[in-house]
């Protein structure tokens, strides 16, 4: 999953002389990178406009590739862990496992970012709490003390439906049109200042 900022200056560059053209590749370089830069920061507020209470990790997700003089193409992309869970908010689909993967109910223990407190160190916390099927609900269940009634705390399921809820390309074409042709002009005019 990533977004390319390409070479595409043709128009502001008319009428240059053959000095001025010169410095057209270093100004391309300058432009394309500071705009990746301010890209990858939008990105992580995008995030928490558009995503309910993410990680740090995710706000941080996002990287680039520097455009050179060589290859003046600039490429902002995500970290693959965070790819991973992520792309599943961008394209929607089915997230689909051979194997269980844990889904909250409203029993569950849950972080300030919404997901599940002390997975990592294992689903069962309690001598009360085992691992059954019940109705057809494969989960982690837990004995209550109110008359020995039973309780789902986490569902163990092999596939979710998601639908797209950040617009990855959307946000970062939007950003490049509004930002590179700008950073392009500033960094191609202080290049003729300073050409020798």
């Amino acid at each position: 999953m990533q977004f390319k900022i390409k070479n595409n200056i043709k128009d502001v560059t008319k009428g240059l002389n053959k000095m001025q053209k010169k410095q057209i590749p270093f100004a391309t370089v300058v432009s394309i990178n500071q705009t990746l830069f301010g890209l990858r920061k939008e990105m992580a507020k995008q995030t928490i406009k558009k995503l309910d209470r993410p990680t740090k990790a995710t706000q941080s997700g996002f990287i680039f590739t520097k455009a050179k003089k060589a290859n003046l193409i600039g490429t902002l992309f995500l970290k693959s862990f965070v790819e991973d869970y992520l792309r599943f908010q961008i394209d929607g689909g089915v997230r689909s496992s051979s194997k269980f993967f844990v889904a909250p109910t409203r029993n569950s223990k849950l972080n300030k970012f919404g997901n599940i407190v002390g997975k990592k160190s294992g689903l069962i916390k309690k001598s009360t709490q085992f691992f059954s099927t019940i109705n057809g609900v494969a989960g982690i269940y837990e004995r209550t003390n109110k008359g020995n009634k039973i309780k789902l705390i986490h569902a163990l399921i092999k596939s979710a439906t998601y639908k797209a809820k950040f617009p990855f390309y959307k946000i970062a074409d939007g950003f490049a049109k509004s930002h590179f042709q700008k950073n392009f002009v500033k960094a191609l005019q202080k290049a003729l200042r300073t050409a020798k």
